[in-house]
């Protein structure tokens, strides 16, 4: 199932200049064929991505987004590599400048986004936030798929011969002990 806008779809960008004078606030879905980057971080496209972007101006006239990021996605199981679903959720603080040089004056509290010109693209900034906020392993929280990959149990030491996993444990340097003592070791 390819994303099915619950919402209006996102406008491809916005005009920097307007949104912020005219404090718009924006709400709606974006598909993955707009966000490559995060699209090949998926195991499949059946993804719900659902947007809320606010823009202002602060009393220090710092240009503003604030808002949200909601995905429902599917990732690769770390341990099984079978796929999971997972839920993203983001709150954006994000100031706009126009170069990085403007980051040393920016208030505390606010990322960075810089924007050179009056073209805001609004899915850069989606695709970013969601990079930013995707978990840096992805496992089954179960633990079932330790089962289906037949990891719990045993494993080969250097003889061919098999250990259970608390043997190993218990003593870590047991393989390097057979080696020395097959003379192995220099």
């Amino acid at each position: 199932m390819v994303n099915t806008p619950l919402q209006p779809l996102l406008p491809s960008y916005v005009d920097a200049r307007k949104v912020f004078q005219q404090q718009e606030n924006i709400s709606g879905s974006i598909g993955l064929e707009r966000l490559p980057r995060f699209r090949d971080c998926l195991v499949d496209d059946d993804a719900s991505i659902q947007v809320r972007l606010s823009f202002s101006i602060t009393a220090s006239r710092q240009h503003v987004i604030t808002g949200a990021i909601q995905a429902s996605v599917h990732v690769s199981c770390e341990r099984c590599l079978e796929p999971l679903a997972i839920e993203l959720t983001d709150d954006i603080r994000l100031a706009l400048l126009k170069t990085e040089a403007a980051i040393e004056g920016l208030d505390a509290g606010w990322d960075p986004w810089i924007c050179p010109d009056h073209k805001l693209v609004l899915a850069e900034v989606v695709e970013e936030q969601l990079m930013l906020c995707m978990p840096i392993v992805s496992l089954h929280e179960s633990g079932d798929c330790l089962e289906t990959v037949n990891y719990s149990t045993v494993s080969a030491t250097s003889q061919g011969t098999t250990a259970t996993k608390q043997e190993v444990s218990q003593n870590p340097f047991s393989v390097l002990k057979e080696l020395k003592g097959n003379n192995v070791i220099d």
